[in-house]
Protein backbone atom coordinates (compact mmCIF):
# COMPACT_ATOMS: atom_id res chain seq x y z
CA UNK A 1 0.00 0.00 0.00
CA UNK A 2 2.62 2.58 -1.06
CA UNK A 3 -0.02 5.25 -1.64
CA UNK A 4 -1.25 4.95 1.96
CA UNK A 5 2.29 5.15 3.30
CA UNK A 6 3.05 8.16 1.10
CA UNK A 7 -0.06 10.07 2.18
CA UNK A 8 0.47 9.35 5.87
CA UNK A 9 4.10 10.43 5.56
CA UNK A 10 3.06 13.67 3.83
CA UNK A 11 0.68 14.42 6.70
CA UNK A 12 3.13 13.38 9.41
CA UNK A 13 6.08 15.31 7.93
CA UNK A 14 3.84 18.21 6.79
CA UNK A 15 5.15 18.00 3.24
CA UNK A 16 2.59 20.46 1.92
CA UNK A 17 3.41 23.31 -0.45
CA UNK A 18 1.28 26.46 -0.23
CA UNK A 19 0.50 28.65 -3.23
CA UNK A 20 -1.27 32.00 -2.94
CA UNK A 21 -3.57 33.60 -5.51
CA UNK A 22 -4.55 37.25 -5.04
CA UNK A 23 -8.15 38.41 -4.78
CA UNK A 24 -8.48 41.90 -6.25
CA UNK A 25 -10.76 44.56 -4.79
CA UNK A 26 -13.18 45.81 -7.43
CA UNK A 27 -13.43 49.27 -5.83
CA UNK A 28 -9.83 50.13 -6.50
CA UNK A 29 -6.59 48.80 -7.84
CA UNK A 30 -5.23 46.93 -4.83
CA UNK A 31 -5.04 43.35 -3.58
CA UNK A 32 -7.73 42.66 -1.01
CA UNK A 33 -6.82 39.11 0.03
CA UNK A 34 -4.98 35.92 -0.88
CA UNK A 35 -6.49 32.47 -1.22
CA UNK A 36 -4.21 29.70 0.07
CA UNK A 37 -4.06 26.67 -2.24
CA UNK A 38 -2.37 23.48 -1.01
CA UNK A 39 -0.33 20.99 -3.05
CA UNK A 40 1.53 17.81 -2.19
CA UNK A 41 5.22 17.20 -3.03
CA UNK A 42 6.04 18.30 -6.60
CA UNK A 43 7.48 14.91 -7.58
CA UNK A 44 4.47 12.87 -6.45
CA UNK A 45 0.98 12.01 -7.61
CA UNK A 46 -0.30 14.17 -4.76
CA UNK A 47 1.01 17.34 -6.37
CA UNK A 48 -2.51 17.45 -7.80
CA UNK A 49 -4.91 18.78 -5.15
CA UNK A 50 -7.70 16.59 -6.57
CA UNK A 51 -5.69 13.39 -5.99
CA UNK A 52 -4.39 14.63 -2.63
CA UNK A 53 -7.77 15.38 -1.07
CA UNK A 54 -9.65 12.49 -2.69
CA UNK A 55 -7.13 10.02 -1.29
CA UNK A 56 -7.24 11.69 2.13
CA UNK A 57 -11.02 11.38 2.12
CA UNK A 58 -10.81 7.71 1.07
CA UNK A 59 -8.40 6.96 3.91
CA UNK A 60 -10.39 9.03 6.45
CA UNK A 61 -7.45 11.43 6.81
CA UNK A 62 -9.21 14.55 5.51
CA UNK A 63 -9.40 16.24 8.92
CA UNK A 64 -5.69 15.64 9.58
CA UNK A 65 -4.65 16.77 6.09
CA UNK A 66 -6.69 19.98 6.25
CA UNK A 67 -5.15 20.77 9.62
CA UNK A 68 -1.66 20.51 8.11
CA UNK A 69 -2.68 22.59 5.08
CA UNK A 70 -4.12 25.26 7.34
CA UNK A 71 -0.99 25.41 9.44
CA UNK A 72 1.32 25.66 6.44
CA UNK A 73 -0.85 28.36 4.86
CA UNK A 74 -0.87 30.52 8.00
CA UNK A 75 2.87 30.02 8.47
CA UNK A 76 3.75 31.01 4.89
CA UNK A 77 1.28 33.92 4.86
CA UNK A 78 2.77 35.48 7.99
CA UNK A 79 6.37 34.66 7.10
CA UNK A 80 6.02 36.61 3.83
CA UNK A 81 4.14 39.40 5.64
CA UNK A 82 1.41 39.41 2.99
CA UNK A 83 -1.14 42.19 3.37
CA UNK A 84 -4.93 41.79 3.46
CA UNK A 85 -7.05 38.82 4.37
CA UNK A 86 -6.23 35.11 4.11
CA UNK A 87 -8.83 32.77 2.56
CA UNK A 88 -8.47 29.20 3.93
CA UNK A 89 -10.28 26.32 2.21
CA UNK A 90 -12.20 24.04 4.58
CA UNK A 91 -14.49 21.20 3.56
CA UNK A 92 -17.92 20.75 5.18
CA UNK A 93 -16.81 17.30 6.37
CA UNK A 94 -14.13 18.96 8.48
CA UNK A 95 -16.52 21.52 9.90
CA UNK A 96 -18.96 18.75 10.80
CA UNK A 97 -16.35 16.83 12.83
CA UNK A 98 -17.41 16.59 16.44
CA UNK A 99 -14.21 18.38 17.52
CA UNK A 100 -14.46 21.27 15.05
CA UNK A 101 -14.46 23.64 18.02
CA UNK A 102 -11.16 22.37 19.33
CA UNK A 103 -9.54 25.74 18.71
CA UNK A 104 -6.88 24.39 16.33
CA UNK A 105 -7.10 27.36 13.98
CA UNK A 106 -7.10 29.89 16.81
CA UNK A 107 -4.01 28.23 18.29
CA UNK A 108 -2.28 28.49 14.90
CA UNK A 109 -3.17 32.17 14.62
CA UNK A 110 -1.84 32.88 18.11
CA UNK A 111 1.39 31.05 17.26
CA UNK A 112 2.01 33.16 14.15
CA UNK A 113 0.54 36.45 15.32
CA UNK A 114 -2.46 36.58 13.02
CA UNK A 115 -5.90 37.86 14.07
CA UNK A 116 -9.16 35.97 13.33
CA UNK A 117 -10.49 39.13 11.64
CA UNK A 118 -7.82 38.65 8.94
CA UNK A 119 -8.97 35.12 8.10
CA UNK A 120 -11.84 33.95 5.91
CA UNK A 121 -12.96 30.32 6.23
CA UNK A 122 -13.87 29.29 2.67
CA UNK A 123 -16.25 26.34 2.61
CA UNK A 124 -15.55 24.17 -0.43
CA UNK A 125 -18.44 21.78 -1.00
CA UNK A 126 -17.63 18.55 -2.89
CA UNK A 127 -20.33 16.33 -1.41
CA UNK A 128 -23.90 16.85 -0.18
CA UNK A 129 -24.46 18.50 3.19
CA UNK A 130 -27.24 16.94 5.24
CA UNK A 131 -26.82 18.21 8.80
CA UNK A 132 -27.50 21.92 8.34
CA UNK A 133 -28.04 22.48 12.07
CA UNK A 134 -24.57 21.18 12.93
CA UNK A 135 -23.04 23.10 10.00
CA UNK A 136 -24.73 26.31 11.12
CA UNK A 137 -23.49 25.80 14.69
CA UNK A 138 -19.92 25.30 13.44
CA UNK A 139 -20.06 28.41 11.28
CA UNK A 140 -21.55 30.50 14.09
CA UNK A 141 -18.67 29.35 16.31
CA UNK A 142 -16.11 30.64 13.81
CA UNK A 143 -18.02 33.88 13.21
CA UNK A 144 -18.30 34.39 16.97
CA UNK A 145 -14.53 34.04 17.25
CA UNK A 146 -14.03 36.82 14.67
CA UNK A 147 -13.57 34.82 11.45
CA UNK A 148 -15.49 35.57 8.24
CA UNK A 149 -17.15 32.85 6.15
CA UNK A 150 -17.14 32.35 2.38
CA UNK A 151 -19.04 29.83 0.25
CA UNK A 152 -17.06 28.56 -2.73
CA UNK A 153 -18.37 27.65 -6.21
CA UNK A 154 -21.83 29.22 -5.85
CA UNK A 155 -24.09 27.69 -8.47
CA UNK A 156 -22.07 24.49 -8.83
CA UNK A 157 -22.34 22.83 -5.42
CA UNK A 158 -24.92 20.33 -4.27
CA UNK A 159 -26.90 22.83 -2.24
CA UNK A 160 -24.99 26.11 -2.42
CA UNK A 161 -28.06 28.36 -2.43
CA UNK A 162 -29.42 26.68 0.69
CA UNK A 163 -25.99 26.95 2.30
CA UNK A 164 -26.05 30.67 1.54
CA UNK A 165 -29.42 31.18 3.22
CA UNK A 166 -28.56 28.90 6.17
CA UNK A 167 -25.05 30.13 6.95
CA UNK A 168 -25.33 33.83 6.10
CA UNK A 169 -21.71 34.07 4.90
CA UNK A 170 -19.82 37.33 4.47
CA UNK A 171 -18.63 36.25 1.00
CA UNK A 172 -19.92 34.11 -1.86
CA UNK A 173 -17.67 32.98 -4.72
CA UNK A 174 -19.32 32.51 -8.12
CA UNK A 175 -18.38 29.32 -9.90
CA UNK A 176 -16.04 29.58 -12.90
CA UNK A 177 -18.76 28.23 -15.23
CA UNK A 178 -20.68 31.52 -14.96
CA UNK A 179 -17.53 33.60 -15.51
CA UNK A 180 -16.18 31.90 -18.63
CA UNK A 181 -17.30 33.82 -21.71
CA UNK A 182 -19.69 36.00 -19.70
CA UNK A 183 -19.09 38.97 -22.03
CA UNK A 184 -20.94 37.17 -24.85
CA UNK A 185 -23.52 35.23 -22.83
CA UNK A 186 -26.57 37.21 -21.70
CA UNK A 187 -27.87 34.35 -19.50
CA UNK A 188 -24.61 34.27 -17.54
CA UNK A 189 -24.64 38.04 -17.14
CA UNK A 190 -28.23 37.96 -15.89
CA UNK A 191 -27.34 35.16 -13.47
CA UNK A 192 -24.36 37.02 -12.01
CA UNK A 193 -26.31 40.28 -11.87
CA UNK A 194 -29.04 38.49 -9.87
CA UNK A 195 -26.47 37.04 -7.48
CA UNK A 196 -25.02 40.51 -6.91
CA UNK A 197 -28.49 41.92 -6.18
CA UNK A 198 -29.25 39.11 -3.70
CA UNK A 199 -25.87 39.63 -2.04
CA UNK A 200 -26.60 43.34 -1.56
CA UNK A 201 -29.90 42.44 0.13
CA UNK A 202 -28.35 39.94 2.59
CA UNK A 203 -25.08 41.83 3.27
CA UNK A 204 -22.81 39.39 1.48
CA UNK A 205 -19.99 40.32 -0.90
CA UNK A 206 -19.42 38.61 -4.24
CA UNK A 207 -16.12 37.20 -5.48
CA UNK A 208 -15.91 36.20 -9.15
CA UNK A 209 -13.19 33.59 -9.65
CA UNK A 210 -11.60 32.06 -12.72
CA UNK A 211 -11.22 35.31 -14.70
CA UNK A 212 -8.89 34.67 -17.62
CA UNK A 213 -9.54 37.43 -20.16
CA UNK A 214 -9.89 41.20 -20.28
CA UNK A 215 -13.41 40.79 -21.70
CA UNK A 216 -14.51 38.74 -18.67
CA UNK A 217 -12.87 41.29 -16.40
CA UNK A 218 -14.71 44.20 -18.06
CA UNK A 219 -18.10 42.44 -18.02
CA UNK A 220 -17.85 41.52 -14.32
CA UNK A 221 -16.66 45.01 -13.38
CA UNK A 222 -19.63 46.55 -15.20
CA UNK A 223 -22.05 44.21 -13.40
CA UNK A 224 -20.59 45.32 -10.07
CA UNK A 225 -19.09 42.27 -8.34
CA UNK A 226 -17.07 43.16 -5.25
CA UNK A 227 -13.89 41.16 -5.82
CA UNK A 228 -12.12 39.46 -8.71
CA UNK A 229 -9.77 36.47 -8.92
CA UNK A 230 -8.15 34.55 -11.75
CA UNK A 231 -5.24 33.98 -14.11
CA UNK A 232 -5.88 37.34 -15.76
CA UNK A 233 -4.41 38.98 -12.65
CA UNK A 234 -2.01 36.30 -11.43
CA UNK A 235 -1.54 32.54 -11.26
CA UNK A 236 -1.15 30.86 -7.85
CA UNK A 237 2.47 31.10 -6.69
CA UNK A 238 4.45 30.37 -3.52
CA UNK A 239 5.61 34.01 -3.54
CA UNK A 240 2.63 35.89 -4.95
CA UNK A 241 2.47 39.37 -6.45
CA UNK A 242 1.95 42.21 -3.97
CA UNK A 243 0.30 44.74 -6.27
CA UNK A 244 -1.99 44.64 -9.29
CA UNK A 245 -0.11 44.58 -12.61
CA UNK A 246 0.05 47.85 -14.56
CA UNK A 247 -1.96 46.56 -17.53
CA UNK A 248 -4.87 45.62 -15.28
CA UNK A 249 -4.70 49.03 -13.57
CA UNK A 250 -4.96 50.77 -16.95
CA UNK A 251 -7.96 48.65 -17.94
CA UNK A 252 -9.54 49.37 -14.57
CA UNK A 253 -9.20 53.11 -15.09
CA UNK A 254 -10.85 52.83 -18.51
CA UNK A 255 -13.72 50.76 -17.09
CA UNK A 256 -14.33 53.24 -14.26
CA UNK A 257 -14.37 56.22 -16.60
CA UNK A 258 -16.76 54.43 -18.93
CA UNK A 259 -19.05 53.24 -16.14
CA UNK A 260 -19.20 56.68 -14.55
CA UNK A 261 -20.75 57.98 -17.76
CA UNK A 262 -23.89 55.88 -17.72
CA UNK A 263 -24.47 54.46 -14.23
CA UNK A 264 -27.10 57.10 -13.45
CA UNK A 265 -30.62 55.68 -13.61
CA UNK A 266 -31.68 58.68 -15.67
CA UNK A 267 -29.39 57.82 -18.56
CA UNK A 268 -30.37 55.89 -21.66
CA UNK A 269 -27.70 53.22 -21.16
CA UNK A 270 -29.89 51.70 -18.44
CA UNK A 271 -32.67 50.92 -20.95
CA UNK A 272 -30.70 49.49 -23.86
CA UNK A 273 -31.28 45.91 -25.00
CA UNK A 274 -28.31 43.62 -25.48
CA UNK A 275 -29.04 42.62 -29.10
CA UNK A 276 -26.05 41.19 -30.99
CA UNK A 277 -25.38 43.05 -34.27
CA UNK A 278 -25.00 41.58 -37.75
CA UNK A 279 -22.36 42.56 -40.29
CA UNK A 280 -23.04 44.12 -43.71
CA UNK A 281 -22.16 40.74 -45.31
CA UNK A 282 -24.77 38.80 -43.35
CA UNK A 283 -27.29 37.19 -45.71
CA UNK A 284 -30.89 38.37 -45.65
CA UNK A 285 -32.13 34.81 -45.03
CA UNK A 286 -29.97 34.61 -41.88
CA UNK A 287 -31.40 37.88 -40.60
CA UNK A 288 -34.94 36.61 -41.27
CA UNK A 289 -34.13 33.50 -39.25
CA UNK A 290 -32.90 35.64 -36.34
CA UNK A 291 -36.19 37.56 -36.34
CA UNK A 292 -38.08 34.24 -36.33
CA UNK A 293 -36.10 33.08 -33.30
CA UNK A 294 -36.54 36.33 -31.37
CA UNK A 295 -40.10 37.62 -31.62
CA UNK A 296 -39.43 40.60 -29.31
CA UNK A 297 -36.72 42.00 -31.60
CA UNK A 298 -38.16 44.74 -33.83
CA UNK A 299 -34.87 45.63 -35.49
CA UNK A 300 -31.28 44.46 -35.89
CA UNK A 301 -28.23 46.73 -35.99
CA UNK A 302 -25.72 46.38 -38.81
CA UNK A 303 -22.20 47.01 -37.50
CA UNK A 304 -18.85 47.12 -39.26
CA UNK A 305 -15.66 47.30 -37.21
CA UNK A 306 -17.70 48.13 -34.12
CA UNK A 307 -19.33 51.16 -35.78
CA UNK A 308 -23.09 51.10 -36.59
CA UNK A 309 -23.70 51.51 -40.33
CA UNK A 310 -27.37 50.59 -40.67
CA UNK A 311 -30.55 49.09 -39.27
CA UNK A 312 -32.79 46.27 -40.44
CA UNK A 313 -36.43 46.74 -39.41
CA UNK A 314 -38.47 43.58 -38.96
CA UNK A 315 -41.62 44.97 -40.60
CA UNK A 316 -39.83 46.30 -43.70
CA UNK A 317 -37.86 43.10 -44.15
CA UNK A 318 -41.00 41.00 -43.94
CA UNK A 319 -42.73 43.29 -46.43
CA UNK A 320 -39.95 42.72 -48.95
CA UNK A 321 -39.89 38.95 -48.43
CA UNK A 322 -43.69 38.60 -48.56
CA UNK A 323 -43.99 40.14 -52.03
CA UNK A 324 -44.09 37.98 -55.14
CA UNK A 325 -40.67 36.40 -55.66
CA UNK A 326 -39.46 38.35 -52.61
CA UNK A 327 -37.54 35.48 -51.06
CA UNK A 328 -35.97 34.52 -54.37
CA UNK A 329 -34.90 38.11 -54.94
CA UNK A 330 -33.46 38.93 -51.51
CA UNK A 331 -32.64 35.78 -49.46
CA UNK A 332 -29.11 35.30 -50.78
CA UNK A 333 -28.23 38.98 -50.83
CA UNK A 334 -26.18 40.69 -48.08
CA UNK A 335 -28.17 42.91 -45.74
CA UNK A 336 -26.06 45.90 -46.83
CA UNK A 337 -28.23 46.05 -49.96
CA UNK A 338 -31.52 46.47 -48.12
CA UNK A 339 -30.59 48.03 -44.75
CA UNK A 340 -31.62 51.55 -43.72
CA UNK A 341 -28.51 53.73 -43.68
CA UNK A 342 -30.38 56.52 -41.91
CA UNK A 343 -31.07 55.73 -38.28
CA UNK A 344 -31.08 57.42 -34.90
CA UNK A 345 -28.04 56.84 -32.63
CA UNK A 346 -27.50 58.22 -29.13
CA UNK A 347 -24.61 57.96 -26.65
CA UNK A 348 -25.37 55.70 -23.69
CA UNK A 349 -24.74 58.43 -21.07
CA UNK A 350 -27.38 60.78 -22.58
CA UNK A 351 -30.23 61.79 -20.30
CA UNK A 352 -33.58 60.14 -20.97
CA UNK A 353 -35.23 63.52 -21.44
CA UNK A 354 -32.81 64.48 -24.24
CA UNK A 355 -33.31 61.17 -26.01
CA UNK A 356 -37.07 61.61 -25.71
CA UNK A 357 -36.78 65.03 -27.38
CA UNK A 358 -34.82 63.54 -30.28
CA UNK A 359 -37.38 60.76 -30.70
CA UNK A 360 -40.32 63.17 -30.83
CA UNK A 361 -38.50 65.36 -33.39
CA UNK A 362 -38.40 62.51 -35.92
CA UNK A 363 -40.94 62.31 -38.70
CA UNK A 364 -44.25 60.68 -37.81
CA UNK A 365 -43.58 57.48 -39.74
CA UNK A 366 -40.35 56.94 -37.70
CA UNK A 367 -41.67 57.77 -34.22
CA UNK A 368 -41.94 54.16 -33.04
CA UNK A 369 -38.71 52.89 -34.60
CA UNK A 370 -35.86 51.57 -32.47
CA UNK A 371 -32.66 53.55 -32.07
CA UNK A 372 -29.03 52.52 -31.60
CA UNK A 373 -27.12 53.17 -28.36
CA UNK A 374 -23.38 53.81 -28.69
CA UNK A 375 -20.37 54.57 -26.53
CA UNK A 376 -17.83 56.89 -28.13
CA UNK A 377 -19.41 55.99 -31.46
CA UNK A 378 -19.12 52.22 -31.00
CA UNK A 379 -22.19 49.98 -30.88
CA UNK A 380 -23.51 49.06 -27.42
CA UNK A 381 -27.15 48.05 -27.80
CA UNK A 382 -30.65 48.85 -29.02
CA UNK A 383 -33.18 51.22 -27.46
CA UNK A 384 -36.92 50.74 -27.90
CA UNK A 385 -39.24 53.76 -27.86
CA UNK A 386 -41.86 51.95 -25.76
CA UNK A 387 -39.31 51.35 -22.98
CA UNK A 388 -38.24 55.00 -23.12
CA UNK A 389 -41.83 56.27 -22.88
CA UNK A 390 -42.60 53.92 -19.97
CA UNK A 391 -39.53 55.10 -18.07
CA UNK A 392 -40.20 58.80 -18.74
CA UNK A 393 -43.82 58.42 -17.60
CA UNK A 394 -42.74 56.49 -14.52
CA UNK A 395 -40.18 59.15 -13.61
CA UNK A 396 -42.67 61.98 -14.10
CA UNK A 397 -45.33 60.31 -11.95
CA UNK A 398 -42.81 59.45 -9.27
CA UNK A 399 -41.41 62.98 -9.28
CA UNK A 400 -44.88 64.53 -9.05
CA UNK A 401 -45.88 62.26 -6.16
CA UNK A 402 -42.65 62.70 -4.20
CA UNK A 403 -41.68 66.33 -4.81
CA UNK A 404 -42.11 69.20 -2.40
CA UNK A 405 -45.30 71.07 -3.34
CA UNK A 406 -43.76 74.51 -2.69
CA UNK A 407 -40.35 74.28 -4.36
CA UNK A 408 -41.04 71.39 -6.75
CA UNK A 409 -37.73 69.82 -5.67
CA UNK A 410 -37.46 66.06 -5.07
CA UNK A 411 -38.65 65.07 -1.61
CA UNK A 412 -37.24 62.81 1.07
CA UNK A 413 -37.98 59.50 -0.66
CA UNK A 414 -36.30 60.55 -3.91
CA UNK A 415 -33.30 61.89 -1.97
CA UNK A 416 -32.88 58.54 -0.23
CA UNK A 417 -33.21 56.66 -3.51
CA UNK A 418 -30.54 58.84 -5.11
CA UNK A 419 -28.08 58.21 -2.26
CA UNK A 420 -28.82 54.48 -2.22
CA UNK A 421 -28.23 54.30 -5.97
CA UNK A 422 -24.87 56.06 -5.64
CA UNK A 423 -23.85 53.71 -2.83
CA UNK A 424 -24.76 50.63 -4.87
CA UNK A 425 -22.84 51.90 -7.90
CA UNK A 426 -19.86 52.76 -5.65
CA UNK A 427 -19.79 56.37 -6.83
CA UNK A 428 -17.86 59.09 -5.05
CA UNK A 429 -20.16 61.80 -3.73
CA UNK A 430 -20.61 64.40 -0.98
CA UNK A 431 -23.95 64.85 0.78
CA UNK A 432 -24.66 68.34 2.16
CA UNK A 433 -27.53 69.07 4.55
CA UNK A 434 -28.65 72.74 4.49
CA UNK A 435 -30.53 73.87 7.61
CA UNK A 436 -31.99 77.40 7.64
CA UNK A 437 -31.32 78.98 11.07
CA UNK A 438 -33.78 81.36 12.77
CA UNK A 439 -36.44 80.67 10.14
CA UNK A 440 -39.33 80.02 12.56
CA UNK A 441 -39.17 83.39 14.35
CA UNK A 442 -38.94 85.11 10.95
CA UNK A 443 -41.94 83.12 9.74
CA UNK A 444 -43.92 84.03 12.86
CA UNK A 445 -43.00 87.73 12.57
CA UNK A 446 -43.43 88.27 8.83
CA UNK A 447 -46.05 85.65 7.95
CA UNK A 448 -46.15 82.42 5.95
CA UNK A 449 -46.19 84.13 2.54
CA UNK A 450 -42.84 85.80 3.24
CA UNK A 451 -41.55 82.55 4.74
CA UNK A 452 -42.43 80.71 1.53
CA UNK A 453 -40.54 83.35 -0.47
CA UNK A 454 -37.43 82.66 1.63
CA UNK A 455 -37.69 78.90 1.01
CA UNK A 456 -38.09 79.46 -2.73
CA UNK A 457 -35.05 81.74 -2.69
CA UNK A 458 -32.94 79.09 -0.94
CA UNK A 459 -34.10 76.46 -3.45
CA UNK A 460 -33.14 78.76 -6.32
CA UNK A 461 -29.70 79.48 -4.83
CA UNK A 462 -28.92 75.79 -4.33
CA UNK A 463 -29.92 75.01 -7.90
CA UNK A 464 -27.85 77.92 -9.15
CA UNK A 465 -24.69 76.99 -7.25
CA UNK A 466 -24.18 73.41 -8.40
CA UNK A 467 -23.48 71.45 -11.56
CA UNK A 468 -26.94 70.68 -12.93
CA UNK A 469 -25.65 67.80 -15.05
CA UNK A 470 -24.10 65.95 -12.10
CA UNK A 471 -25.46 67.21 -8.77
CA UNK A 472 -28.85 66.54 -7.13
CA UNK A 473 -30.86 69.13 -5.17
CA UNK A 474 -33.66 67.99 -2.87
CA UNK A 475 -36.05 69.50 -0.33
CA UNK A 476 -36.41 67.35 2.79
CA UNK A 477 -39.25 69.54 4.06
CA UNK A 478 -39.74 72.77 5.97
CA UNK A 479 -36.46 74.72 6.01
CA UNK A 480 -34.20 71.68 5.37
CA UNK A 481 -32.57 70.98 2.01
CA UNK A 482 -30.08 68.40 0.73
CA UNK A 483 -27.62 68.65 -2.14
CA UNK A 484 -25.77 65.52 -3.30
CA UNK A 485 -22.61 66.69 -5.04
CA UNK A 486 -20.69 64.58 -7.51
CA UNK A 487 -18.81 67.56 -8.94
CA UNK A 488 -15.34 68.23 -7.51
CA UNK A 489 -16.02 71.94 -6.89
CA UNK A 490 -18.64 71.29 -4.21
CA UNK A 491 -16.93 73.40 -1.52
CA UNK A 492 -16.80 76.50 -3.71
CA UNK A 493 -20.44 75.92 -4.74
CA UNK A 494 -21.53 75.80 -1.09
CA UNK A 495 -19.54 78.91 -0.14
CA UNK A 496 -20.93 80.82 -3.13
CA UNK A 497 -24.49 79.91 -2.14
CA UNK A 498 -23.88 81.00 1.46
CA UNK A 499 -22.27 84.27 0.37
CA UNK A 500 -25.17 85.11 -1.93
CA UNK A 501 -27.68 84.22 0.76
CA UNK A 502 -25.94 86.69 3.11
CA UNK A 503 -26.80 89.44 0.62
CA UNK A 504 -30.31 88.49 -0.47
CA UNK A 505 -31.63 87.85 3.06
CA UNK A 506 -31.39 91.59 3.75
CA UNK A 507 -34.16 92.20 1.23
CA UNK A 508 -36.60 90.23 3.39
CA UNK A 509 -36.09 92.21 6.62
CA UNK A 510 -37.24 95.71 7.53
CA UNK A 511 -34.60 98.44 7.79
CA UNK A 512 -34.88 98.41 11.59
CA UNK A 513 -34.37 94.65 11.85
CA UNK A 514 -31.36 94.83 9.55
CA UNK A 515 -29.89 97.60 11.71
CA UNK A 516 -30.53 95.60 14.88
CA UNK A 517 -29.04 92.46 13.33
CA UNK A 518 -32.15 90.42 14.07
CA UNK A 519 -35.61 90.34 15.62
CA UNK A 520 -37.27 89.80 19.00
CA UNK A 521 -39.73 86.90 18.96
CA UNK A 522 -41.12 84.14 21.15
CA UNK A 523 -39.07 80.95 21.40
CA UNK A 524 -40.56 77.45 21.61
CA UNK A 525 -41.27 77.96 25.31
CA UNK A 526 -43.27 81.16 24.69
CA UNK A 527 -40.58 83.47 26.06
CA UNK A 528 -39.40 86.60 24.23
CA UNK A 529 -35.77 86.54 23.13
CA UNK A 530 -33.52 87.92 20.41
CA UNK A 531 -32.90 85.96 17.20
CA UNK A 532 -30.18 86.97 14.75
CA UNK A 533 -30.70 87.30 11.01
CA UNK A 534 -31.36 84.07 9.16
CA UNK A 535 -28.31 82.03 8.22
CA UNK A 536 -27.65 78.56 6.87
CA UNK A 537 -25.79 75.77 8.68
CA UNK A 538 -24.38 73.17 6.33
CA UNK A 539 -23.32 69.66 7.40
CA UNK A 540 -21.38 67.64 4.82
CA UNK A 541 -19.98 64.13 4.59
CA UNK A 542 -18.13 62.40 1.77
CA UNK A 543 -18.71 58.82 0.65
CA UNK A 544 -15.14 57.88 1.60
CA UNK A 545 -15.59 58.70 5.31
CA UNK A 546 -17.41 55.46 6.04
CA UNK A 547 -18.50 52.30 4.32
CA UNK A 548 -22.12 53.41 4.00
CA UNK A 549 -24.67 50.70 3.36
CA UNK A 550 -27.72 52.92 2.89
CA UNK A 551 -29.05 56.48 2.81
CA UNK A 552 -30.26 56.05 6.40
CA UNK A 553 -26.67 55.56 7.56
CA UNK A 554 -25.66 58.76 5.72
CA UNK A 555 -28.53 60.66 7.38
CA UNK A 556 -27.51 59.36 10.81
CA UNK A 557 -23.93 60.59 10.34
CA UNK A 558 -25.14 63.97 9.03
CA UNK A 559 -27.28 64.49 12.13
CA UNK A 560 -24.17 64.37 14.32
CA UNK A 561 -22.24 66.75 12.05
CA UNK A 562 -25.23 69.14 11.90
CA UNK A 563 -24.98 69.68 15.67
CA UNK A 564 -21.41 70.91 15.16
CA UNK A 565 -22.48 73.25 12.33
CA UNK A 566 -25.37 74.71 14.41
CA UNK A 567 -22.93 75.77 17.14
CA UNK A 568 -21.28 78.20 14.72
CA UNK A 569 -22.68 81.73 14.47
CA UNK A 570 -23.87 82.81 11.03
CA UNK A 571 -23.42 80.82 7.82
CA UNK A 572 -21.20 77.78 8.32
CA UNK A 573 -19.96 74.61 6.63
CA UNK A 574 -18.79 71.70 8.78
CA UNK A 575 -17.77 68.47 7.08
CA UNK A 576 -16.52 64.98 7.82
CA UNK A 577 -13.86 64.28 5.25
CA UNK A 578 -11.71 61.13 5.30
CA UNK A 579 -13.15 60.39 8.74
CA UNK A 580 -12.29 63.73 10.43
CA UNK A 581 -14.70 66.58 11.24
CA UNK A 582 -13.43 69.96 10.04
CA UNK A 583 -14.90 73.46 9.94
CA UNK A 584 -14.46 74.51 6.31
CA UNK A 585 -16.31 77.83 6.36
CA UNK A 586 -17.71 80.20 8.98
CA UNK A 587 -19.05 83.70 8.43
CA UNK A 588 -19.66 85.77 11.50
CA UNK A 589 -23.08 87.39 11.43
CA UNK A 590 -23.08 91.17 11.30
CA UNK A 591 -25.83 93.75 11.27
Amino acid sequence: MPQSIDLLRIIEEQKINTLFQPIIGARGQSIYAYEALSRGPADSLYCSPIHLFEEAKRQHQLFALEGVCRGRAIENFTRQKLAGKLFLNVSPETLLQSDHQSGLTLDLLNTYGLKPEQVVIEITEHSPTHDYDLMRAAVEYYQGAGFSIAIDDLGAGYSSLRLWSELKPEYVKIDRHFVSGIESDKVKRDFVRSIVEIARAVNSQVVAEGIETRQEFEALSEIGVDYLQGYYFARPHPQPIREVCKSAQVVWKQIKESRDMYKDDGQIGRLMLDIPPVTPDTLVEDVAELFDLHEHWFSLPVVSGGIPVGMIKRTRLLQKLSKAFGRDLYSKKPVSQIMDSEFMAVERHMRLEKVSQQVTQRSRNCLEEDFIVTENGYYCGIGQVIDLLKKITEMQLKSAQNSNPLTGLPGNMLIQEQIDQLIISRSSFVTCYFDLDNFKPYNDQYGYAKGDEILLTVARLLQKHCDGSMDFVGHVGGDDFVVIFRSNEWQSYVQSALNEFSQVRMEYYSTDHVADGGIWAEDRFGEKRFFGLMSISVAAIDSESANFGSAKEVASQLTQIKHEAKHAKGNSLVARLAGSIVNLFQEEQTA
